[in-house]
Order: structure tokens, then sequence, then C-alpha cells
């Protein structure tokens, strides 16, 4: 007789097992580029908005700015991002993502694409259709900024 957790029968720790076996999947999807989902993460919101800066990208991920240096720090090494001071407060530095990194993130779309693509399998479209408007839904009602942005 197979036991489930305890906690199963709970939707909020259903959608943290997932989030997990998602983020699982992902790290092994990235493995070979040399970097983490929280790497394309950070660099796909540099691409999508030209010229923000380190505080910019820590309040707009929720990423500690202790981590998120780190995070930047790593990229740098790869080669993938690169700071500059921003010309109009030379006090700030603005994130770039390289060529290098532009690449590493189209390598990643299709990477993480088909990940998703095997772990989703199991629900036909309708059902992704409905699991993507309710997880819409609740991180609107949740995070008043999702709302307004195209993340």
């Amino acid at each position: 007789m197979q036991r489930r957790p305890p906690m199963s029968n709970r939707t909020g720790y259903r959608l943290v097992k997932l989030g997990e076996m998602l983020l699982t999947l992902a790290e092994d999807a990235l493995a070979p580029l040399g970097v983490k989902a929280k790497h394309i993460h950070v660099m796909e919101t540099l691409l999508a908005y030209d010229g923000l800066s380190q505080q910019d990208v820590s309040r707009m991920l929720g990423i500690d700015p202790n981590v998120l240096v780190g995070l930047i720090d790593d990229l740098e090494a790869r080669g993938f991002a690169e700071r500059r001071r921003n010309p109009e407060d030379r006090r700030r530095h603005l994130v770039h993502v390289t060529d290098a990194g532009r690449a590493a993130v189209e390598q990643s779309r299709t990477l993480l694409g088909a990940a998703e693509d095997g772990f989703f399998a199991v629900l036909d479209e309708d059902q992704r259709d409905v699991l993507r408007d309710a997880s819409e839904r609740l991180l609107a009602a949740h995070r008043p900024d999702w709302a307004e942005t195209d993340c």
C-alpha cells in the first residue's frame, strides 16, 4: 500500500510540490548551459526591460539584493552579462545581457519549452488553459504588480 503525505489533499501543498518538481526539471534541462533557472529569469528580465539597475531587477523579481549580486556575478563570470555605469547616475550600474547571454537565453527557451511540454503532456490543451487562467488569477490577486507586467 502506497502512503501519501498527510497534507496531500491540500491544494497549496500540491502546488508547492509541483513547483519543486518543475524547478528540478528546469535545473536539469538547463544543466548543459551551465546556468540555473534564476540566471535565466534574470537574463529574460534584463532582455525584456532594457537598462535596468541591479536594484530594479531585485525589486521586480523579488530577489534579495545580496542574492542578486551573486547571480549577476555568476552571469558576468560566464560572459552572459555585464555591468555598465549608468550615464545619468555614476553611482549606479545598469546590467546588460551580452551576445553570449542572448544565445544562452535562446537555447534555454528551447530546452525549457521541451521540458515543460513533457511535464504537462498529461493535460490536454483545455486543461492547460484552465491551469494557466487559474494561476494568472491567483498571481494577480496576490501580487498586485503581476497584473501590471507581462512576466
